[in-house]
């Protein structure tokens, strides 16, 4: 009965550690995704996000829909990174994630906010508007989840620049995100 006892107790320690363990760090996420990127001949889709966010949520929510999943798996490899948690979830950030972001997005970009890199890890696109030719790191507002008009063309612009998705599948990238 003891040894029972002792059995449940070190496991329910090693679940209690296992769940405040620190998340992977933005740079082993970064990494691991070019490297995947790179064997599948595939771009790196970073999404900064928060649990808290609702747009962050339904951003997640369309890409990962029966209609949008294929086409953003056959160009992406998409990973997440969580920043701008409040106090009593802050153990969910990945260290060095805030200084990326920081790195990319101006302080009012919000989120989600998403960078495209090639395999090598240069950003060749973010989630801010901005004219054609202007660089990733140019100025431009946020489209944070392409809700509005000017977001969704930026959004599919940016799909259109960075994939090889043809017409028909942004038609229905669009149709879905532009469902409420």
């Amino acid at each position: 009965m003891k040894t029972a006892i002792l059995v449940v107790y070190l496991l329910s320690s090693f679940v209690a550690v296992a769940n405040t363990a620190t998340p992977p760090s933005a740079d082993e996420i970064v990494k691991q995704a070019c490297a995947e990127a790179a064997a599948s001949h595939k771009k790196v889709m970073v999404i900064f996000h928060a649990s808290w966010c609702s747009w962050c949520h339904k951003l997640d929510t369309m890409m990962a829909s029966p209609e949008c999943k294929p086409l953003f798996d056959q160009s992406f490899v998409v990973c997440h990174l969580d920043i701008a948690e409040s106090p009593d979830k802050l153990g969910l950030e990945n260290p060095g994630a805030e200084e990326l972001y920081a790195k990319y997005a101006n302080q009012n970009c919000g989120i989600p906010f998403y960078l495209i890199m090639n395999p090598d890890g240069s950003v060749i696109a973010d989630s801010r508007i901005k004219s054609h030719g202007v660089a990733p790191t140019g100025k431009g507002d946020n489209t944070g989840y392409p809700g509005s008009r000017p977001e969704m063309e930026y959004f599919l612009r940016t799909l259109r620049e960075t994939t090889t998705l043809t017409p028909a599948q942004l038609k229905i990238i669009k149709e879905k995100f532009a469902q409420k």
